[in-house]
């Protein structure tokens, strides 16, 4: 293992951006291995995807150490390029609040967030595959999941050797033009994101299952020796195979169900109880036999909010 400093960004009012990757690359000599680059913390508020990238970096470190030839192909981590607003417990960049995961492939002589994209796609955009961690953006417990949008340029196929329940393949968004994911595509990169934990909290079940599929993936596309696992035969879902559960009123939301039950058309999911009163004041059942692949996760939840999100058998 190497660790680099990949580039760096002053600052006008702190001390200079620095964003390290780990690297690791195969002892033999043999030509044409396959690269790999895992992006971890975008954001300031994606802990688990932090987490869930350092311990690839352990994984691998401790592997290597027991067994030189165990790297068989060039993998780069990048666990954290957000810093400054992992540490002020921000989501986004602090100074002006914008995404960089909205700014790529970045432009150099842009703003701050638009050079950060730009000297980090510099580094990764000729890799082979390219995994990036992200966190909902919503009030959401869900089930682990590949994101995949309707590009032209994604690879189904492959994605499923990740042996993740299921891969949401769907619509892109106007604004995801400016994404990681596509851009690293419209480059040729076999990208995906996988989408996970909650924010600003790690949860190491939920962590244990995206290590495992990343590990797997790995083991599969020839970056590591050894057995893996196999995980599930993945899922396809789209837009049109997901019940959405609003809330009917405001009020307590109070579940009955978690994320990864499978539930029958007609049950009870959960109930809006009033929240000085205590009288239930709607109660929400389920439109069809499924999978709860997402909860709202808060207790307090507003009118017309998406309570459940149900994926149809």
């Amino acid at each position: 293992m190497k660790r680099e400093r990949l580039f760096t960004i002053d600052s006008p009012s702190r001390a200079p951006l620095q964003v390290d990757g780990f690297r690791f690359t195969p002892k033999s000599n043999k030509k044409n291995t396959p690269s790999l680059a895992i992006i971890g913390s975008l954001g300031g508020n994606a802990i688990d995807q932090l987490f869930v990238a350092s311990q690839i970096v352990e994984y691998l470190r401790t592997k290597e150490e027991a067994d030189p030839k165990f790297i068989t192909g060039e993998i780069l981590v990048i666990p954290s390029i957000n810093h400054f607003a992992l540490n002020m417990g921000e989501t986004y960049w602090p100074l002006d609040k914008t995404d960089i995961n909205m700014m790529f492939p970045g432009y150099a002589q842009g703003e701050t967030t638009q050079r950060i994209a730009h000297k980090l796609f510099e580094v990764i955009k000729d890799f082979d595959y390219g995994i990036i961690l992200e966190n909902r953006r919503d009030k959401a417990n869900c089930i682990p999941y590949i994101k995949m949008i309707q590009s032209g340029y994604e690879d189904l196929k492959t994605a499923k050797l990740f042996g993740m329940q299921f891969i949401h393949h769907r619509q892109m968004e106007p604004t995801e033009t400016v994404s990681l994911q596509y851009n690293w595509q419209l480059w040729g990169t076999k990208a995906y994101s996988l989408i996970f934990g909650h924010q600003g909290n790690v949860k190491h079940p939920l962590n244990s299952l995206v290590i495992d599929a990343i590990i797997r993936f790995m083991g599969k596309t020839g970056f590591i020796r050894g057995k893996v696992f196999d995980g599930y035969q993945s899922n396809i879902v789209t837009r049109d195979d997901i019940d959405v559960i609003k809330a009917a009123r405001s009020g307590i939301f109070d579940s009955y169900v978690v994320p990864g039950e499978s539930v029958k058309k007609g049950q009870i999911l959960g109930y809006i109880i009033d929240s000085l009163e205590g009288r239930t004041l709607a109660t929400l059942h389920s439109p069809s036999d499924g999978i709860i692949s997402c909860k709202y996760n808060y207790s307090l939840i507003f009118e017309k909010s998406i309570a459940f999100r149900l994926i149809r058998m």
